[in-house]
């Protein structure tokens, strides 16, 4: 006759519901010293970034040792990670928690099936739900910012002399041959948010979620621009490619990202004499979306992780590692490239369907011939 032994009928009992309890939660329902709590119970967190790992495993250690919860920073990219949740979003427990994301790919799945309503967070009201045109529909926050402008070398061309219209740029490319240059879109942001500069300046704003021929004709002013000043242009491989050039005092100035040139330049990459500036004619800027999976199994840990990440203090924080523009609005952004004022320069980039016309265009009215 089969025995059951009440002691180890116990204890698998009490694992079981354990086990079950750590999962079963409600957050949304639970006090911020409740989540805390939780939070530190379960005892780590996963953050799904696809940028500078090894920096990020760094900087986390801040939140370690304020709460004892070890961060695990997977290696992944961009489409790996946003794969990775959409796969497992329909499994009751997934394996994601804290993921990074692209504005725009907030728009490639229905976040209210995938993510975590973040009302939770108790700064949500001060946080940005909005980035590059994107709703996130209070399902993400804005965490790191990026802004596109123009890198120069100061020893090489005085602030009053930069370009600051397109004008300007074109004078200064026929008197200076060769020292300006522009990266190929296909292989860096930069270059791409320069050309939608130039399309806006002599094409007009496209407008419109739908590609539409005529406002794509339009453009060959623009390409006509590059087209008569490209043989006085260096076209370089990508942003890094860029500014290397810069460094080595091949060229003078570029399109590059803020935060970028601010990274390469605090790990020693590259000379902290290069500067930054957003010219008149503007150029656009963004940031990059923190959503925590909808499936979680560690849910209190990752609103902690999420509240710590876009505070004032990290945001702060952000900004003087890495160069970011800081999303919190009582964040210190003093060492930032650029001043608030001249942040205000800053434009939205061209939508997902203009963005890619653009870049094949570029290619074959421009590159091509």
């Amino acid at each position: 006759m089969f025995k059951i032994n009440p002691l180890k009928a116990l204890l698998v009992g009490v694992a079981a519901c354990v086990a079950t309890s750590a999962y079963a939660y409600d957050v949304t329902k639970m006090t911020w010293k409740e989540i805390e709590d939780q939070a530190k119970k379960e005892g780590t967190v996963s953050f799904a970034v696809w940028y500078l790992q090894p920096g990020w495993r760094e900087f986390v250690k801040g939140f370690e040792d304020k709460y004892g919860i070890k961060v695990r920073i997977p290696e992944g990219t961009l489409d790996g990670n946003r794969n990775k949740l959409i796969a497992e979003s329909k499994r009751e427990k997934g394996k994601l928690d804290v993921i990074a994301l692209g504005a725009s790919n907030i728009k490639i799945f229905s976040p209210e099936k995938v993510l975590l309503k973040l009302d939770v967070l108790p700064e949500i009201e001060s946080l940005k739900t909005e980035s590059e045109g994107f709703d996130s529909e209070g399902y993400a926050v804005t965490f790191w910012g990026n802004q596109t402008g123009m890198a120069y070398d100061p020893a090489r061309i005085e602030e009053k002399d930069l370009p600051q219209s397109f004008a300007d740029l074109t004078q200064y490319i026929q008197n200076n041959p060769k020292s300006f240059g522009v990266n190929d879109p296909n292989g860096g942001g930069s270059g791409g948010r320069f050309i939608e500069a130039a399309i806006r300046s002599y094409s007009g704003e496209p407008k419109g979620k739908k590609l539409s021929s005529s406002v794509t004709q339009k453009w060959q002013k623009t390409w006509d621009w590059f087209n008569q000043n490209e043989e006085q242009m260096v076209i370089t491989a990508s942003n890094a490619d860029s500014l290397t050039r810069i460094n080595d005092g091949e060229i003078v100035i570029a399109p590059a990202w803020e935060d970028h040139l601010a990274g390469l330049q605090k790990r020693g990459a590259i000379t902290s004499r290069l500067k930054f500036y957003i010219p008149e004619f503007g150029m656009s800027g963004g940031a990059n979306f923190a959503a925590i999976a909808k499936n979680s199994q560690r849910k209190a840990a990752s609103v902690l992780f999420l509240h710590w990440l876009t505070s004032a203090e990290t945001q702060s924080a952000l900004n003087a590692k890495f160069g970011v523009a800081p999303q919190h609005p009582k964040a210190d952004s003093s060492q930032a490239l650029v001043s608030q004022e001249m942040r205000s320069r800053s434009t939205l980039p061209f939508n997902a369907v203009y963005g890619k016309e653009m870049s094949k265009q570029f290619t074959q009215k421009v590159l091509m011939k």
